[in-house]
C-alpha cells in the first residue's frame, strides 16, 4: 500500500470521526434545549449546582455550603413568580387570544397544545416549590426541637 493511500485513508477516517462528533453534539444540545423544561425545576437546580461546581471548581465542602443558598434563592424566585402568576396568566390569555385571530384552525390547536404543556411545566414548578417548603418546615422544626 502506498503512503498516499494510507494518509488519504487516515484523513478520511479522522474527518468522518470529527463530523460524527460534531453532529452528535449538535443533536444532543438541541435535544437538551428542547426538553429542558420537561424535567422540571429540580433538574434546573441540579444544572445550576453542576455549572457552579464546574465553572468555579468547587470543593465538596463548598458544594455543601452553597447548596442551601442555591435552594433558597431558587425557591424565592419561584415564590415571586407564583405571586404574580395570575397577572402572567391574564397577559398570556390576552396574547393567545390576539394570536389566535391571526392563525389557522390547525395553528390554533398547536398553540393550545403549547400552552397546555407550559401549564404542566408550571404545575411541576408549583409542586417542586411545595416540596421545598415542606422540607424546609421540617428542617426548621428539627432545629427548634434541637434547641429545646
Amino acid at each position: 500500500m502506498s503512503r498516499v493511500k494510507l494518509w488519504t485513508g487516515l484523513i478520511v477516517l479522522f474527518s468522518a470521526g470529527a463530523l460524527s462528533g460534531i453532529a452528535g453534539m449538535y443533536f444532543y444540545h438541541n435535544y437538551e434545549w428542547e426538553h429542558r423544561g420537561e424535567r422540571g425545576p429540580a433538574a434546573q437546580h441540579e444544572r445550576i449546582m453542576e455549572r457552579l461546581t464546574h465553572e468555579l471548581s468547587l470543593t465538596a465542602t463548598q458544594r455543601a455550603d452553597i447548596g442551601p443558598i442555591v435552594t433558597r434563592t431558587h425557591r424565592e424566585i419561584l415564590e415571586l413568580r407564583f405571586a404574580h402568576q395570575t397577572e402572567v396568566d391574564d397577559i398570556l390569555s390576552r396574547g393567545i387570544s390576539d394570536l389566535k385571530k391571526r392563525l389557522s384552525t390547525e395553528q390554533q390547536a398547536q398553540l393550545d397544545e403549547l400552552y397546555v404543556r407550559q401549564q404542566q411545566r408550571w404545575q411541576k414548578s408549583r409542586e417542586y416549590l411545595d416540596g421545598i417548603r415542606k422540607h424546609l418546615s421540617w428542617v426548621n422544626l428539627g432545629r427548634r426541637v434541637e434547641k429545646l
